[in-house]
């Protein structure tokens, strides 16, 4: 309890303290009002010794005026012996005597008879150093006090015990008058003179006993006051104490939300000084508090130069109290950035300006996580449309593919060597032409994906010579493959691509040679830094592609990956092999980030996850094997069920030029009519996933119903997105995309229908 009450700044202290000084204070008052109590009391002792001095004399001047007082002699009234006054006794007709009583025997008589009416009566004596009468005979203390005195005002007292009483003892000199001379001139007195003195003695027992009622009114006052002191004192303390209390704890709590707040907090003065700033500004800036409290202008010099103007229009002065607020960067004192959100109000104390309340939030993360929504967003779009115009593109290409190889074939049998050059150069502007879409899908994440396990390093060296064949002769090659390879779920065709564009990608970035280098390795992402690749914590494969070329700056990095961005001359570059690669990896949930150091190296790292599944035994080669042209003719009838009447008629020529018969169906319902009215005569259906009235999958699903072996081919120019919806891929159904190649087609019907429908050379 009383820790907890002598806590805020000591007051326990200060309460002893004042108690102590309140209680010197009282002590002291009470010692002066006791002093001064008893000096009064000596004070009106002497004033009534004075007073009965001055009475003493009265009547001594009037016996004087009047030449003395005569009484009849007898019953204790004698002639005095030491007056020798020629007319000191008188004798009446009579016969009586009278004798002179003077005014020192008249005063003696008066006293004589107070004394024995009083208990403890006034005593006066006259007392001289030129005594007449023995009884005048001073003592030591009034032969002293004669002795010194020198002007007729002069007194001498004491308080001293008579017959064991205290009295207060006064004598003051007697001052010869004229009068006085009938009696006492024969001793040589001349007016003026002093012959004496009288010593008057006040008993100080009624004014003790008035002294001591004062002292004791005084002392209960002291102690009451005393007490009324103490209460007041320990209640104002108390009432500081919970002050204080109050003012710490509510400090407290502000330096708690300052200290733990995660925000930078801080008071700008009016005039834009630093008054406080709280902690967090060194997680935020790098800076400590003391920083910006000694130098004003650090809070403007760690704003982005860029954003200065931002950062003082915001700050600026304003009377209104309305909330402002912008988002600017800053340069930290590790000169890293990072994108601050602020808030200022003004400060009013009254109606004083008193500055601006500042608080800033860290919201880098927020600002990256929006940039990357929003290039997501980007690439989504780009990828649906990318999406939606595959599907046409594939049937237009299906066509010129599929006509030109024709045109080929018929080309070569008429022996035209310029008019199968001319078809060949089609065929070819069309093959890429079907790369171009393949890349839109690529990076759009929608095409067609057969991953198996895989090993990568296998993959990289089968495709090293290839590889190789892209590079100049100023440029060095090396591959370093992990020793201890793990299995990754991935289209081996699609990797190929990946690594031909990577490697394509750092070729050009060496137009005067250098060092291109692929290595692959296991790591681990640990859940520390899962975030930074956005990638689940695990093992992955990776496959580091370097170069020392150009490099690529900070605003190049952040489009790298857009379709149709590059820094590439018009006519070099079609902007899409990046985006094709972070498309593939992306689709088969892996990663792809960059890094690069302007004119020193620039390393693409491609992240796979890895399978516990092990490699199938036959990964010598994963790459597609070619596809030889086909010279002999099948036999059959195969129906074509297509919506687009080109493509339609286009596949019916090509497969009766090789010899099968066709039965032509324009959508889904004819598909059905047609399948009916000629049941048991169709070897296979080659059908159109998407078609007006049924779509392919319908159509599928009530042919099986009726002949489950029926062989059933389907064909689409759509992405993989349409074709999950379908089914298709889930459950490995025959599936042949558009753009058709002929010679993957022939395959693929000679396949389904058991017969050998040509001999291939």
């Amino acid at each position: 309890m009383i820790k907890n009450y002598c806590k805020p700044y000591g007051i326990c202290k200060m309460t002893f303290i004042l108690l102590l000084a309140w209680t010197f204070a009282v002590g002291i008052s009470m010692s002066w009002n006791i002093y001064n109590t008893r000096k009064q009391t000596l004070e009106r002792a002497r004033i009534e010794a004075r007073t009965i001095f001055q009475h003493n004399l009265a009547y001594r001047k009037w016996n004087t005026m009047h030449g003395g007082v005569y009484m009849r002699t007898g019953n204790g009234i004698e002639p005095n012996p030491y007056l020798h006054a020629e007319d000191r006794d008188l004798v009446t007709e009579d016969g009586e005597v009278l004798t002179m009583i003077n005014p020192f025997q008249m005063t003696r008589e008066t006293y004589r008879l107070l004394s024995l009416e009083m208990e403890k009566p006034t005593l006066n004596r006259t007392v001289s150093l030129d005594m007449v009468n023995p009884e005048n005979e001073p003592d030591q203390w009034e032969t002293q006090a004669l002795n010194v005195f020198q002007n007729p005002d002069d007194e001498v007292s004491e308080v001293t015990l008579i017959n064991d009483n205290a009295y207060l003892r006064l004598i003051k000199p007697y001052v010869t008058v004229e009068g006085c001379l009938k009696c006492h001139g024969d001793q040589g007195y001349d007016i003026g003179d002093f012959r004496g003195g009288m010593s008057i003695a006040v008993p100080m027992d009624p004014y003790y006993t008035q002294e001591t009622k004062l002292i004791v009114n005084s002392i209960i006052t002291h102690l009451l006051l005393w007490a009324v002191g103490i209460v007041s004192i320990i209640m104002l303390t108390n009432n500081i104490r919970n002050r204080q209390q109050a003012i710490e704890n509510s400090e407290e709590k502000f330096r708690i939300l300052a200290e733990f707040s995660n925000d930078w907090e801080y008071w700008l003065s009016e005039e834009n000084k630093m008054v406080f700033t709280s902690p967090s500004c060194r997680q935020i800036t790098g800076y400590r508090e003391e920083d910006f409290i000694n130098d004003p202008d650090l809070l403007t010099s760690i704003v982005h130069p860029q954003d200065r103007h931002i950062f003082d229009k915001t700050m600026a002065a304003a009377d209104d109290p309305r909330l402002r607020s912008c988002q600017f960067r800053i340069i930290r004192a590790d000169n890293s950035t990072r994108w601050l959100s602020l808030v200022w109000r003004p400060i009013y104390l009254g109606s004083r300006y008193a500055g601006k309340r500042v608080s800033n939030r860290d919201i880098t993360d927020h600002v990256e996580l929006r940039e990357q929504l929003y290039q997501s967003q980007k690439m989504e779009s780009l990828g649906v449309m990318a999406g939606g115009v595959a599907h046409d593109f594939n049937n237009i290409l299906t066509v010129i593919l599929g006509y030109s190889t024709l045109m080929s074939i018929k080309a070569e049998t008429l022996g035209d060597a310029d008019l199968k050059k001319y078809i060949e150069t089609m065929e070819q502007a069309a093959k890429k032409s079907k790369q171009l879409i393949g890349s839109l899908l690529a990076f759009s994440r929608k095409q067609v994906m057969k991953p198996v396990p895989t090993c990568i390093s296998e993959v990289v060296n089968t495709s090293a010579k290839l590889l190789h064949r892209l590079l100049p002769a100023d440029i060095s090659f090396s591959i370093t493959c992990a020793q201890n390879e793990l299995p990754v779920l991935v289209d081996p065709h699609q990797f190929e691509q990946v690594l031909m564009n990577l490697v394509t990608n750092g070729r050009d970035a060496m137009p005067n040679g250098g060092r291109l280098t692929i290595e692959t390795k296991i790591v681990t992402i640990d859940s520390a830094h899962s975030g930074q690749y956005n990638l689940p914590p695990g093992r992955y494969m990776k496959i580091a592609v370097s170069d020392t070329g150009m490099g690529i700056d900070k605003e190049q990095m952040q489009r790298i990956f857009e379709p149709f961005y590059t820094t590439k001359e018009k006519g070099k570059g079609t902007g899409l092999g990046l985006a094709m690669v972070y498309g593939i990896i992306k689709q088969q949930d892996g990663t792809v980030t960059v890094q690069s150091v302007k004119g020193v190296v620039t390393v693409f790292s491609v992240y796979l996850p890895v399978i516990s599944e092990g490699l199938p035994e036959d990964t010598a080669d994963v790459r597609k094997p070619e596809l030889k042209k086909i010279h002999h003719v099948g036999q059959g009838t195969i129906m074509i069920a297509e919506d687009n009447s080109s493509v339609r008629e286009y596949l019916q020529d090509t497969l009766r030029f090789f010899g099968y018969q066709t039965i032509a169906a324009c959508d889904g319902a004819d598909a059905l009519e047609q399948y009916t009215r000629n049941r048991g005569a169709v070897d296979l259906i080659l059908l159109d996933v998407i078609m007006p009235k049924k779509n392919g999958r319908e159509v599928y699903d009530q042919i099986r119903k009726d002949a489950p072996e029926q062989k059933i081919l389907f064909m689409s120019g759509y992405t993989e997105e349409i074709l999950s919806s379908k089914r298709i891929s889930e459950e490995k159904l025959e599936f042949i995309h558009k753009p058709i190649v002929l010679e993957e087609l022939l395959g693929k019907i000679e396949q389904l229908m058991e017969e050998p429908a040509a001999v291939r050379s």
